[in-house]
């Protein structure tokens, strides 16, 4: 077994523990005192890979977490600009063909991210202001890892346009969503949302370097895999979001040839 097998087997060994122990403390939880009501929980649309008691349990965890940073003052900037930089080194780490420390770091940036968020809450700061910065970084976080893994399959033309497909797949969702909310709309559900992006490419970067399969012109297969689903799936997201937009402005009378 070399360095980079028992590198990947050591940071699956970890991060499978921590939705273990986090579903376990929530179930607890809810035995002893029943499923906590929040309005924030209740309107995230639940799928195939993050069911509705999963969401809860680290909205839970991550939701106590973030009123102790708050209560130590950290800023809600602060906490941004750390998932930033936690989400940027996964360039590096993917580059370089440390894939299974990409998605940890992923993983790590992600949860800052939510973080944020809650604190601003708790620290009376929540702003549009720092939705704006919030969102930035968000697509700098997105990008990083996939930028990582197009230094990483530079040798081959079909594993750079699987990646770049991913990379445009995933800001397409983004943007799709942006752009429907600055005209008034709110489009929920849909597939991939960022955390499921997030979790598709991170399993990957974090399964792809246990798994050789013969024949297979590619380094962590499974890696390449998980972006092309991630690809397909958001352009396939960014499709059905812009029907979705435009059915809805067509029956507010903001259609073509409509007098607004």
């Amino acid at each position: 077994m070399n360095a980079t097998e028992i590198e990947a087997k050591v940071s699956l060994l970890v991060l499978l523990a921590m939705p273990f122990l986090v579903l376990s403390a929530y179930g607890v939880r809810v035995l002893a005192y029943g499923r906590p009501l929040n309005d924030r929980v209740a309107h995230q649309t639940s799928s195939a890979l993050f069911g509705r008691f999963l969401i809860e349990a680290f909205h839970w965890v991550l939701t106590g977490l973030g009123r102790s940073v708050a209560r130590i003052g950290i800023s809600p900037d602060a906490l941004t600009l750390i998932s930033l930089f936690i989400s940027l080194a996964s360039l590096p780490a993917a580059a370089l063909g440390h894939l299974s420390w990409a998605g940890v770091l992923l993983l790590a940036g992600a949860m800052f991210d939510v973080l944020d968020g809650v604190v601003a809450r708790e620290q009376g700061l929540a702003s549009d202001s720092g939705e704006v910065l919030d969102a930035i970084v968000d697509r700098y976080a997105d990008g990083a890892p996939l930028i990582g893994l197009l230094v990483f399959y530079r040798e081959s033309v079909t594993a750079l346009l699987l990646v770049g497909s991913a990379l445009v797949g995933s800001m397409l969702v983004s943007y799709v969503r942006s752009k429907a909310e600055s005209l008034g709309l709110k489009l929920r559900g849909g597939l991939m949302r960022r955390h499921e992006r997030i979790a598709y490419l991170s399993g990957g970067l974090l399964i792809g370097p246990l798994v050789a399969l013969p024949r297979v012109p590619f380094a962590a297969p499974l890696t390449l895999l998980s972006v092309a689903v991630v690809g397909f799936m958001s352009h396939l997201a960014a499709v059905l979001l812009t029907r979705s937009a435009r059915a809805e402005l067509v029956a507010q009378g903001r259609g073509p040839g409509s007098s607004t």
